[in-house]
Formats: C-alpha cells, sequence, structure tokens
C-alpha cells in the first residue's frame, strides 16, 4: 500500500468533484430534503383549512361556529355544485352541504346527517379530517364517553426521530452515487487503466476511490446532523456506525462502478438497488415478512445501530450485533472488489 499514491487519487478525484455538476447534485440532494422536510412539518401547524359550505337552510349558528375555528376559512357558497366545483379546482380542501334544520335537529337531540367531500391529493384534507369530528363534538355541547390524556412529543424531539432516516438515506445515496460518477467517467475517458498500470496497485486504487467517497459520505452525514440538531445521545456510537455504513455503501457503490460500462448504465444500477436497501429498512415494522427480508440488507443494521445510539443512548456493548454483521458485510464486500481488479487486470 503506497499512501502518496493513496492520497494522490483521493486528491485528483476530491478537486474533480468540486467541477462536476452530477456529483455536486448527488451531495446537495440530502440536504436539500432534509431542510425542505423539516420545514414542511413545522408549516403543518399553522395551515389554513378553506372549506366551501352550503347551507341549507337555518344552519346559521353552525356556519359561524366553523368560521370562529382559528385555521378554518369558511368559504359560503350558493350551492351543493358551486361547492364540488370548488373541491375539483382544488380552491378547497373540503366541502359541507349543510342539510335543513341542521342546527335544530342537533339541539333537539335528533341526530341529522352532514354531508362531507375531501379531496384526498390536497395535504391539507389530513388535517380537516384530523379536526372536524371535534368541532362538530363541540357544536353540539357533547363529549366523548371517555376522557383523553393526549400528550404530543415536542416539535424538536419529533424531528429528533426523522434524523437517523435521513442519515441512512445519505450514507446509502451518496455511497452509491459518487464513486459510480467518478469510475465509469475514467472508464470513458480511459484514465483508469492508466492509473492500473502506473506503479499503484489493485489495493492502492481501492483504497483511494475508496477513501474519497468515504470522506464524502461521512461530510454530508454529519451536515445532515448537524442541520438537524442531531448530536445527542450516544455521538461515539452515531459516528461509528456512520462510519462502517459509509465504508459498506461506498464499497457497493465502488463494486457497481466497476461492473457498469458507463455513468448511464451505473446510475441505473445504483437507483434499482437503492430503492430495496432503503424501503427494507424503513418499513422492516409493518410487517413479520418485511421485518424477515430486512435482517438481509445491511442498511437494517446501520439505521437500527444510528436510531438506538442516537435515540436511546445505546453503546457498541449494547450493538454488537448490528457492528459486527456490518465489520463482516465490509469484509466480504472490499474482498470482492479486490478480486474483482486483479481478475480485470490479468485479463
Amino acid at each position: 500500500m503506497n499512501l502518496n499514491i493513496i492520497l494522490a487519487i483521493f486528491r485528483k478525484d476530491l478537486i474533480s468533484s468540486i467541477k462536476s455538476k452530477n456529483i455536486l447534485i448527488v451531495l446537495l440532494t440530502p440536504v436539500f430534503l432534509s431542510i425542505l422536510f423539516n420545514s414542511t412539518i413545522s408549516l403543518t401547524d399553522n395551515v389554513i383549512l378553506p372549506v366551501a359550505v352550503y347551507d341549507e337552510g337555518s344552519s346559521v349558528d353552525f356556519i359561524e361556529h366553523l368560521s370562529s375555528i382559528g385555521n378554518y376559512e369558511v368559504i359560503i357558497t350558493d350551492s351543493a355544485g358551486e361547492s364540488e366545483e370548488l373541491l375539483y379546482n382544488e380552491k378547497v380542501a373540503a366541502i359541507m352541504i349543510v342539510p335543513e334544520g341542521f342546527s335544530a335537529d342537533v339541539k333537539n337531540g335528533v341526530t341529522p346527517s352532514l354531508n362531507i367531500m375531501v379531496n384526498p391529493y390536497d395535504a391539507r384534507s389530513v388535517v380537516f379530517l384530523q379536526t372536524y369530528k371535534d368541532i362538530i363534538m363541540d357544536f353540539a355541547e357533547q363529549e366523548y364517553p371517555v376522557h383523553f390524556s393526549l400528550n404530543m412529543l415536542p416539535a424538536g424531539f419529533q424531528s429528533l426521530f426523522n434524523i437517523p432516516i435521513w442519515v441512512m438515506f445519505t450514507i446509502i445515496f451518496v455511497g452509491m452515487m459518487v464513486l459510480p460518477n467518478t469510475l465509469t467517467t475514467e472508464y470513458e475517458k480511459k484514465t483508469l487503466d492508466a492509473i492500473l498500470v502506473s506503479p499503484a496497485s489493485e489495493k492502492d486504487v481501492i483504497y483511494g476511490k475508496s477513501f474519497f467517497g468515504l470522506f464524502l459520505t461521512i461530510l454530508i452525514s454529519l451536515t445532515i446532523i448537524f442541520i438537524n440538531g442531531g448530536f445527542v445521545g450516544n455521538s461515539l456510537s452515531v459516528m461509528f456506525f456512520v462510519f462502517l455504513g459509509s465504508v459498506a455503501f461506498t464499497g457497493l457503490g465502488l463494486l457497481i462502478a466497476i461492473y457498469a460500462d458507463n455513468y448511464s448504465s451505473a446510475s441505473l444500477i445504483s437507483t434499482i438497488c437503492m430503492s430495496p436497501l432503503i424501503l427494507l429498512a424503513l418499513l422492516a415494522d409493518f410487517s413479520r415478512e418485511i421485518e424477515y427480508l430486512s435482517y438481509l440488507v445491511p442498511s437494517t443494521y446501520v439505521f437500527n445501530g444510528i436510531k438506538n445510539a442516537m435515540l436511546n443512548n445505546y453503546g457498541i456493548s449494547d450493538l454488537y450485533p448490528e457492528f459486527g454483521i456490518l465489520v463482516i458485510f465490509n469484509i466480504l464486500v472490499y474482498s470482492l472488489i479486490s478480486h474483482v481488479l486483479k481478475k480485470k487486470r490479468s485479463v
């Protein structure tokens, strides 16, 4: 192993990446999505719900009650058809068709009907569906037969649950996209062959390329943690799993790049591989079958390790199964890479 050659490969790739729009897009995508997601979540607390209401008669007090709700913007219409038109044109999130005598029936203990229609493709309708029943109960001056004690996690703590997801996504996305970009570019420019016939060995190429991909993957992962305030829990364990995960998926990206003939095919293979790696780890709790399948992918152990270290303050001794499996996976991946490069050089 020649450290000077490894550093030269790293420096060359780093300079090239600064000039590459494709790599800059790959690096900035997780950061942008993380910021956008957190901003969207915070905005839902103050969302205004436009609701079209058609009163068939004698329910002015109910409409006034709706109008008094802070985040309801009540739009009075002259017909049910007008209300539906507003809904179809996405001017409102929901409509209410209030039958004649609705308010009187409610006050007299009669159970009237209330026709409601929502647009399931409008994100605001989710908030409407969570609130309209309580609003009607309040208007009827009725109470649920059970006293609920509902406590919400603080907004900052809720966003903390999303950080392990974003870190895992970043490790997979950057690790499996950067090296296929740089290595296949060298294939197309015939510069990789020049490296392999130089004093650089196969291991030097592996270490140099991996060091470059590893550096960028860890850098963006730490950026995600920083901008989301995720330096909590057992930070040392978090860093261990960020490092092991970055090494693993950088290796997979390098392996894909070795087998791909050009950037387009490498990018396609990386995208296809990323989908199950991300989804199986995230959906493991949905069913026993998915949970069993999730044990077959390294992303599950990266995600569980970071999540438990960050949220439950677990140390390495508590997470030794995840730690051990990732170490074994890395050994297998880089052994395979070394074998493939030796085989290519002998051809």
